[in-house]
C-alpha cells in the first residue's frame, strides 16, 4: 500500500485531516501555530487527497500574498494589517461546500462523508495545545513530558483552557516563567512588600478587549459593525496609553493615571490609529492639537471601566475597580435644532441635479440609490445603513390591512454579507408614505423582483466588512473636498454642507434626515409623539413587543399618523420616471459596469 502523503493525516475515528506548515515569518508576525489543520470530512483517502490538494492551493496562494507584505522592509505593519492578513489565511480554510470550488466529477458521492463533530474539534484543539506545551517544556512537540513536569504541564493547560489558541500561544512562555518564579519563591525567603504587581503572564488591555468581546458574543450580546469598530479603537488607545503592559502589571495608581491620560488623547478624525503597541506619544495631544470631544471621551473612560471589571472578575488583576478615581466629564448633547434640516436645506437637496437636472456635472457615476435614499430618509427617518441594506423582499403588503410596509430587520450573524441593526429596538415595520408610492417606489421594487435582485439598492453599493452597506452612500452624500478628492459630495454640491472657520464641518449629513423626521413627528401632535419610537426604532424602556409587531389596528394608526405629518418641502414634481428620463443615459452604463464587476447579487467575495 502506498505511503500516506505528508499533508493528510487520519484521526482515531478514521476521518482524514489536512495539514500544512505555516511559513516561519507568518508565525512570528501573526501568532499562528506551526501547523494548520482542517478536517477533510471524509474517511475516503481518494476523496481526501482531492480535497487536500484544493486546500493546499488556497493556503499557498494566501501565504504568498501575505508574505509579500510581511517581508517588506519599508512597510510598518499595523494591528489592522495583522487582523486582515490573519483573516486572509483563515479564509483559505473556510467551510465552503466542497462542490463550489472543486472540479466536476462523474464519480458517485462517497457515502462515508460526515462533518467533523464538536467532540472531534475539542480533541483536535486539546492535542494542539498539549503539543505546544510539550514543545515549551521539552523542546519538541513530539517528546513525552517527564513525570516531574506533568503537574506543571496541567497548570499551563488549565491556564489556557478559556483563551483563544493564538493568545494562548503568545502568553504561554511568559506564563511558564511566572510559574517557575512562583516555585522558586516557595523555596526562598522573599521580601514582604513589593512596589508594583509582578508582570506575570496576562493579556494586555487590547487582548483583554478581544476576550471580553468573545465572551459577550457567547452570551448572546453581539454589537453592530460600527460599535465594534468604535470599541476596537478605544481598546487600541487604552493599550497604547498603558504602554502595552499586561493587565496584571497595572497598579491602582496606573489605572488612575490611565483615566487622567484619557483626557489628553488627541482627536484623530480621518487618521488611521497607530498599532496597539505604539508609544503613548503617538496619540497624546501636543501644543495646538485638538483633544477628544466629551462624548468620545466618555466612551473611552467607560471602555476602561468595563475592561477593568472584566479583568478583575477573570482574575487577571487584583486591583479593585471600585477603588479607582474616575473623572467626571461634562457633556451636553447638541440640541435637535442644530441637527435638523431647515426648509431651505430640503429645498436645496431636492432641487439638485438628482431631481431637476439633465447633467450630473462633476459626478461621474449616477445610480438609483442616489435618487431614493434622501426621499426614504425624509419619509421614514431610517438610518442610512438600514435603508442601504434593504432586501427586495423587505418591501411587502401587510395582509391584514393592505398597507404597504418596509421591514427593518437584521440577519443571522453567520449569513454572508449580513444586514445589521444598531440594537434590538431597531427592528420595526414602517408604513410607506403615499408620496413615495406616487413617486414610483413600488414600481422600482417590482422591477427589482423581476430582475431577481436580492438587494434593493445593490446597483452602486458594495458591502464593507466594517461599515456594512452604507459606506459608499456616506461618501457620495457627505464627502468634503480635500487635496486627494477636490470634488465634494452631493450635499456640498447643493450648498448645505460647509466647513466652518474652526475647520470642522457644519454637521449636516445624511443622519440629519433622521433628526428632521423626529422633529417633524414630535411637533405634529401628542398622538404622533406616542408612536415616535415605533417609527424610528429608538430605544424606549416603556416600549413593548406590540410596538414592533403589533396588530393591524396599530399599523393603521402608524400609517394615519405618518400622513398627518407636514413635510415642509414641495416634491409634487418628483418621480422616478422623471429621474430615468433626465439621467437614464448616465444611469444605464453605470449600472451595467457595476453589475459586470460585482454581479447582480454580490457574493461572499468582498471588494478590495
Amino acid at each position: 500500500m502506498p505511503a500516506q502523503p505528508a499533508y493528510i493525516t487520519r484521526n482515531r475515528h478514521g476521518t482524514f485531516y489536512f495539514r500544512i506548515v505555516v511559513p516561519l515569518p507568518l508565525r512570528s508576525a501573526l501568532g499562528f501555530q506551526r501547523e494548520i489543520r482542517r478536517s477533510l470530512k471524509t474517511d475516503s483517502q481518494r476523496l481526501a487527497l482531492r480535497r487536500a490538494r484544493q486546500f493546499a492551493a488556497r493556503y499557498e496562494a494566501a501565504f504568498d500574498k501575505v508574505l509579500t507584505m510581511v517581508e517588506r522592509d519599508d512597510y510598518q505593519i499595523t494591528d489592522e494589517d495583522i487582523e486582515a492578513w490573519a483573516a486572509e489565511i483563515e479564509g483559505a480554510g473556510s467551510s465552503e461546500p466542497w462542490g463550489s470550488w472543486s472540479s466536476p466529477s462523474t464519480e458517485q458521492p462517497e457515502q462515508s462523508d460526515s462533518p467533523i463533530t464538536d467532540a472531534e474539534r475539542r480533541e483536535d484543539d486539546e492535542q494542539q495545545r498539549r503539543a505546544l506545551i510539550a514543545k515549551v517544556l521539552t523542546g519538541s512537540s513530539k517528546r513525552t513530558i517527564p513525570n516531574h513536569q506533568q503537574e506543571l504541564a496541567e497548570q499551563l493547560f488549565d491556564f489556557g483552557r478559556s483563551l483563544p489558541y493564538r493568545l494562548f500561544a503568545k502568553l504561554l512562555p511568559e506564563r511558564l516563567k511566572a510559574l517557575a518564579l512562583e516555585q522558586g519563591r516557595a523555596n526562598t525567603p522573599q521580601p514582604v512588600n513589593t512596589a508594583r504587581p509582578a508582570e506575570t503572564a496576562s493579556p494586555t488591555l487590547y487582548e483583554l478587549w478581544n476576550l471580553h468581546r468573545e465572551s459577550e458574543d457567547k452570551r448572546g450580546k453581539p454589537i453592530s459593525k460600527s460599535a465594534y469598530v468604535d470599541e476596537r479603537g478605544h481598546a487600541c488607545r487604552l493599550n497604547i496609553l498603558s504602554e502595552n503592559r499586561p493587565v496584571s502589571a497595572l497598579s491602582l495608581e496606573d489605572f488612575n493615571q490611565l483615566y487622567m491620560l484619557a483626557k489628553e488623547v488627541k482627536l484623530s478624525r480621518g487618521v488611521k490609529l497607530p498599532a496597539p503597541d505604539s508609544p503613548p506619544e503617538t496619540i497624546l495631544a501636543g501644543p495646538g492639537d485638538e483633544r477628544l470631544g466629551a462624548a468620545t471621551l466618555q466612551k473611552l473612560i467607560l471602555r476602561l471601566d468595563v475592561l477593568h471589571k472584566f479583568a478583575y472578575k477573570r482574575g487577571f488583576t487584583t486591583v479593585d475597580p471600585a477603588k479607582t478615581d474616575k473623572p467626571h466629564i461634562e457633556y451636553e448633547a447638541p440640541s435637535s435644532e442644530e441637527k435638523a434640516f431647515t426648509p431651505e436645506d430640503l429645498s436645496a437637496i431636492f432641487n439638485g441635479y438628482l431631481y431637476t437636472g439633465i447633467d450630473s456635472g462633476s459626478f461621474k457615476y449616477v445610480y438609483p440609490y442616489q435618487f431614493w435614499l434622501p426621499l426614504l430618509g425624509l419619509y421614514t427617518g431610517g438610518r442610512l445603513n438600514e435603508i442601504c441594506q434593504l432586501d427586495t423582499e423587505d418591501v411587502r403588503q401587510d395582509r391584514r390591512t393592505g398597507i404597504w410596509i418596509i421591514d427593518i430587520a437584521d440577519d443571522p450573524k453567520d449569513k454572508p454579507l449580513p444586514k445589521a441593526l444598531k440594537n434590538k429596538s431597531s427592528r420595526r415595520h414602517l408604513p410607506i408614505h403615499d408620496e413615495l408610492i406616487r413617486m414610483g417606489f413600488l414600481d422600482f421594487v417590482e422591477q427589482a423582483r423581476r430582475e431577481d435582485r436580492e438587494k434593493l439598492f445593490s446597483d452602486g453599493l458594495v458591502y464593507h466588512a466594517g461599515k456594512g452597506w452604507g459606506s459608499k452612500a456616506t461618501t457620495f452624500f457627505t464627502r468634503m473636498p480635500s487635496d486627494s478628492t477636490p470634488s465634494g459630495g452631493y450635499f456640498y454640491s447643493v450648498g448645505i454642507r460647509k466647513r466652518l472657520e474652526n475647520g470642522k464641518t457644519d454637521k449636516k449629513k445624511f443622519h440629519t434626515f433622521r433628526h428632521t423626521f423626529v422633529d417633524l413627528v414630535r411637533n405634529t401632535s401628542a398622538e404622533a409623539l406616542n408612536v415616535l419610537t415605533a417609527l424610528t426604532g429608538h430605544s424606549d424602556p416603556d416600549r413593548n413587543e406590540s410596538a414592533t409587531y403589533g396588530t393591524g389596528f396599530y399599523m393603521q394608526n402608524k400609517h394615519r399618523i405618518l400622513h398627518s405629518v407636514d413635510f415642509p418641502v414641495d416634491l409634487s414634481q418628483v418621480t422616478y420616471a422623471d429621474f430615468e428620463r433626465r439621467l437614464g443615459h448616465i444611469v444605464a452604463p453605470c449600472v451595467k459596469a457595476h453589475r459586470a464587476e460585482f454581479g447582480l447579487n454580490q457574493s461572499e467575495r468582498l471588494p478590495e
